[in-house]
């Protein structure tokens, strides 16, 4: 009896470890699910989001003509620019210039945003248009042009009023059309990057009139924006919209040629 007991014993033993061995074996993570990605629970992994198309920005103080400059900026003091204090110049850069007109002061002031996303299920691009487009709410911009339209509008424009044909951009390269419009309201460009609006937003405040221009664009995963400023110490007579319009585009435009490099 005793015998049969110990033989039992032995042959329970022996399965038991065969069992457990088994269980190791299966479970070691070199099966067809680890090999494919397959998470603990057997659903596959979401591969993480492409990285943007831009990873450095360039120089802002350095990117513009020196002719859109002495046009839109007259009289600075420093045409070299005063850039802006950031962190790192590869995530966020700018540039700003003060002029003088017969009405006061203008101001210019580009900014330049590498946007990069935190979330890896998201782009770098998808986060810059969730950014873009929320920028665009807040400025009441309506829904831009159908392509159809924009391409009529473009084939029915002959050049920017007031500059001459020809014009080059900081890099050398022919300047888009920029038109003036006389429009003041808040709008989309349909010619400006991967999306853009302008808003056109006049102050009038104790020391005068104000007159702010604002331009946003993004180019994949890069946002600008560009805002020029005039101030009118008479209140009688208002800063001209036709010319910052024209300005602040014509500024967008040198940008956008270079990111576009």
């Amino acid at each position: 009896m005793h015998r049969i007991r110990g033989l039992v014993a032995a042959v329970c033993t022996t399965a038991l470890a065969a069992a457990a061995l088994a269980g190791c074996t299966g479970s070691g993570g070199t099966g067809d699910g680890a090999r494919n990605g397959d998470s603990a629970d057997g659903r596959q992994s979401t591969p993480a989001a492409p990285p943007g198309r831009y990873r450095v920005l360039p120089e802002p103080c350095g990117s513009l003509a020196a002719g859109t400059l002495e046009k839109f900026v007259p009289d600075a003091d420093d045409y070299a620019g005063e850039a802006t204090v950031t962190f790192d110049t590869d995530r966020k850069a700018g540039c700003k210039w003060t002029g003088r007109t017969e009405l006061g002061n203008r101001y210019l002031h580009i900014d330049l945003e590498r946007v990069v996303s935190y979330d890896t299920s998201v782009s770098d691009e998808s986060q810059a248009t969730a950014d873009y487009d929320s920028r665009a709410a807040a400025a009441h911009i309506p829904a831009a042009t159908a392509p159809a339209d924009a391409a009529a509008s473009a084939s029915a424009t002959t050049g920017p009023p007031g500059t001459e044909a020809g014009s080059t951009t900081a890099s050398g390269a022919p300047s888009p059309s920029v038109t003036a419009t006389g429009d003041t309201s808040p709008r989309a460009l349909d010619d400006l990057g991967d999306g853009a609006f302008l808003d056109d937003v006049l102050k009038n405040q104790d020391s005068g009139l104000h007159r702010d221009i604002a331009v946003v664009f993004r180019m994949a995963n890069v946002l600008v924006t560009v805002e020029l400023s005039q101030w009118s110490t008479d209140k009688s007579v208002e800063p001209p919209s036709e010319e910052l319009q024209m300005g602040a585009r014509q500024v967008a435009a040198e940008l956008a040629d270079q990111l576009d490099e």
